[in-house]
Order: structure tokens, then sequence, then C-alpha cells
């Protein structure tokens, strides 16, 4: 089971495709669906005990056709997000190609005032 949150809201699918029907959630073009990169956001399921509920909302689940750019959101978003989240959360880099998807860099984001959830 794939959990999300867009719009504030957690919602539930099968995977990421469902998910991205569910939300109408659009990729950038040009797009490259064989391989991209993504910097994606989790949040702290209670239920799992881990980051396992994926943010498809700005700034989570960005994609970039090219590892440069990506990278430099990666380093952005980890400089930015503690000031801007109530908990914690992960930051993560990952490579997309051929259907797998491949891990790159994770970080675990605090914010400075840690008040039980991002």
């Amino acid at each position: 089971m794939y959990k999300y949150v867009y719009d504030g809201e957690i919602h539930t699918a099968r995977d990421f495709l469902e998910a991205r029907l569910q939300t109408g959630f659009r990729l950038p073009h040009p797009f490259h669906s064989f391989s991209h990169y993504l910097v994606r956001i989790w949040l702290w399921d209670i239920e799992d005990e881990d980051y396992t509920i994926e943010t498809l909302s700005e700034p989570g689940h960005q994609t970039f056709n090219n590892y440069v750019d990506a990278l430099e959101c990666f380093n952005t978003l980890m400089k930015e997000l503690p000031g801007q989240i109530l908990g914690d959360c992960k930051l993560e880099l990952v490579h997309y190609h051929l259907g797998e998807v491949y891990p790159i860099e994770s970080t675990s984001v605090r914010s400075p005032v840690f008040s039980g959830g991002c």
C-alpha cells in the first residue's frame, strides 16, 4: 500500500501511478519516463514505524531529467526544509531508471524545535 500526503491530507493507493491518477499529479515536460531523478520527502508513519508517507505536494516529489538539477534541489531543501517543518521527515534523492529505483542520497531533516510531526 502506497501512502501519500496531498494538499495536507493523507491518502492511500496501490502505487504511485494510482496516486497520480487520484490527484491529477502531472509530470513536467519534457519528461524522460525511462530515466529521471526524484527528490522525495517522506513523513513518519506511526503504524509502520518508518518514513512511509510520501509528500506529493510541493516541495515533495520533484522530478528532474538530469542529476545536477536534482542534486541542487536536494541540497537546497536540506538547508531550507528545517525552518519550514514542525517535526522531522526524510529527504531522499533517487534515480529512476527502466522501472527500478536506485537510492543516491538520503537524510533525516529535523525542525530546530521538534514538535512531533512533519
